[in-house]
């Protein structure tokens, strides 16, 4: 099956990174291509359209073509039931006379038009270099988003991941589902996105106050999780205990500083160990990291304001440890 993502100009090769991970873990990737925002995924698999956070629409793909072969296409259109074109330029402007034109087609043809609930509705994007076309499967709930907003919960702190970046990023761990851990929990950002999509989640935090805080707001979203006060360096997790990793480390200035060191070599032995073999944790940080003890799958920037990007790395542990 053929899909079509809408993803969202907010971080484009995030947002493609977040749909590739998902279709890894639901079913397998047969092929892919991305057109200005329009990602179009070959994927046999189950759906997994409701875990998505960066992507605003998914469609199930009828055709791609040239701006001047689709008419003709939607001539060869066939299907059951009501319906309703509607057109969006991407990187461009689109005819805003096209989806009449379209509709007109299909009515000549002997569709019924139904421009308030249609059983199909016809999404057509027209890029530059082409048109792509397809049956709507899925629309994102912007306001779901908007609702979990740090400063909503019992417990607020600053510079905290906003949700619908944490849930993109929480899908780069690549499960569809299993124990997750993050061993530097603060608020639980990480973990209200895992807890809502279902995961078995567990969170840490060095400080009693914010461990507190982050179970109250755990509660406040009705999510059962594991919360402890403990050190990222020495965590007392059995080996092999999770099946993905995902945390936000302090952000330190770029200077050396050896309780930055100290922080960063000792956790990345203790994520190493507490992580199942072949599994993948996401370490987001404000510094550029250099050996890292595990097989780095890629690395993304999220910019967040002039003094401040967020460097996302995706790694796996080796399922033998190197010499």
């Amino acid at each position: 099956m053929r899909y079509l993502f809408l993803l969202s100009g907010e971080n484009l090769e995030l947002a493609k990174a977040e749909v590739l991970s998902l279709a890894k873990a639901f079913g397998k990737i047969l092929s892919y291509d991305l057109d200005e925002r329009i990602f179009s995924l070959n994927f046999a698999g189950e759906q997994f359209f409701e875990r998505l956070a960066l992507s605003h629409e998914v469609c199930e793909a009828i055709f791609s073509c040239s701006m001047s072969e689709l008419q003709k296409e939607f001539e060869k259109l066939s299907f059951e039931g009501s319906c309703c074109v509607r057109v969006s330029g991407i990187g461009m402007k689109s005819d805003q006379e096209l989806e009449k034109k379209l509709g007109a087609i299909l009515w000549k043809k002997g569709a019924q038009i139904d421009l308030r609930n249609p059983e199909n509705l016809i999404r057509v994007y027209i890029t530059p270099r082409s048109c792509h076309v397809g049956f709507l499967r899925f629309k994102q709930n912007k306001k779901q988003f908007r609702e979990r907003l740090p400063n909503k919960r019992p417990f607020f702190m600053p510079v905290v991941i906003l949700p619908k970046l944490s849930r993109a990023i929480l899908n780069l761990v690549s499960l569809k589902s299993g124990r997750i851990l993050d061993p530097m929990c603060g608020t639980g950002s990480f973990l209200i996105e895992a807890g809502l999509m279902g995961f078995e989640v567990f969170g840490m935090d060095f400080y009693r106050d914010i461990v507190k805080g982050c179970r109250k707001n755990l509660e406040f979203f009705n999510l059962k999780g594991e919360v402890l006060q403990g050190d990222v360096r020495e965590m007392p997790f059995k080996d092999e205990s999770f099946d993905g990793i995902a945390t936000d480390y302090p952000y330190f200035r770029a200077t050396r500083s050896g309780t930055k060191d100290e922080l960063y070599n000792k956790s990345f032995q203790e994520i190493s160990r507490v992580l199942r073999k072949g599994c993948r944790a996401v370490l987001v940080t404000n510094l550029e990291l250099k050996e890292l003890p595990f097989k780095v799958i890629f690395k993304i920037d999220h910019r967040v304001h002039g003094s401040l990007t967020r460097r996302i790395y995706v790694v796996e542990k080796f399922e033998n440890v190197p010499e």
